[in-house]
């Protein structure tokens, strides 16, 4: 099965040495599959985590060849987008107004834009927007709903000219890319001086995956990185930008968005699905009602200046 794989260094620091924290629970099967969802948390499967003793870093290792993992992600398809369309429109301006106390009116790029909710709310906000997103079917939504302009492709193969951009956004993308580090050089190259990153990704050492270790909900096959606020601001540094700082918005889930995962979990989602589809009068009644917490409960989020 190793010609499915790659084994890599450290993608922060590059060392090879590093601790098992706990094994792949993982089949050979199980690989054939591609991306159903980066939403809804489907399944309990993970890779090999294994911790960086230099930096200490948290990553995957092996992972699947990158070229099988952007593959799988340019065919997901968009099929949570009526579950969390009303969630993520609101957590977006959370995102929105966290940006607006650094940079307005600005030229900004969102890599991993999935479905445009936030750049949506940005280009409302002023900002002129361009999004990156390797699925076709999310890309071809933020077009079509949005008429946002969307690139289905990797953000590195694009080579964007230097000094291009105010402010690029990076929401929950480092935890999936094999070369985080390059990805982040990359975009300390287009951004002007003076330029913004915001980053946010799921954070290893918050309260919730403390409580439940193994268990936790960001402990899945696609998340092949886990950060903390320690290891997110030192990839930072390691990229070239400086004035790092932590912060936090508003996040939103709706009560639809929380249950069906549950319910997966649960294996009983099946045999209820016409019961909670968005369009069904429960549906509705759990996509109305929705929670806010703060993002660092969970998340890891932070801005840097080039």
């Amino acid at each position: 099965m190793d010609w499915l794989f790659e084994y890599r260094n450290c993608p922060n620091c590059g060392c090879n040495d590093f601790t098992v924290l706990f094994d792949s629970n993982m089949k050979q099967d199980d690989f054939q599959d591609g991306v159903e969802s980066v939403y809804m948390l489907p399944g309990d499967e993970y890779g090999r985590h294994v911790k960086c003793r230099n930096c200490q870093l948290v990553y995957v290792n092996p992972i699947e060849k990158e070229t099988k993992i952007n593959e799988d992600y340019s065919k997901r398809k968009s099929v949570d987008v009526s579950i969390i369309r009303e969630s993520r429109l609101r957590a977006s301006k959370a995102q929105v107004e966290l940006i607006k106390r650094y940079k307005t009116d600005a030229n900004l790029l969102d890599i991993g834009c999935g479905e445009g909710f936030f750049l949506f709310n940005a280009s409302k906000a002023g900002y002129s927007t361009k999004g990156v997103e390797l699925s076709r079917d999310a890309a071809l939504y933020a077009r079509r709903e949005f008429g946002l302009e969307v690139e289905a492709t990797a953000f590195e193969g694009l080579q964007f000219p230097e000094n291009c951009f105010d402010v690029v956004t990076l929401w929950q993308v480092l935890e999936h890319v094999p070369r985080p580090l390059m990805i982040l050089k990359e975009v300390h190259r287009t951004l002007k001086p003076g330029g913004l990153l915001a980053a946010s990704t799921p954070d290893i050492k918050g309260v919730p995956a403390k409580i439940l270790r193994k268990r936790w909900w960001n402990i899945r096959r696609l998340h092949i990185n886990q950060f903390t606020p320690g290891t997110l601001s030192s990839i930072l540094r390691n990229a070239g930008f400086k004035n790092i700082a932590f912060t936090s918005y508003r996040e939103s889930i709706s009560l639809l968005m929380l249950f069906i995962p549950i319910l997966k979990h649960l294996k009983v989602y099946k045999p209820l699905e016409v019961l909670f589809y968005p369009s069904s009068i429960m549906g509705k009644i759990m996509n109305r009602i929705v929670l806010t917490y703060p993002a660092r409960l969970d998340n890891c989020t932070v801005v840097g200046f080039k």
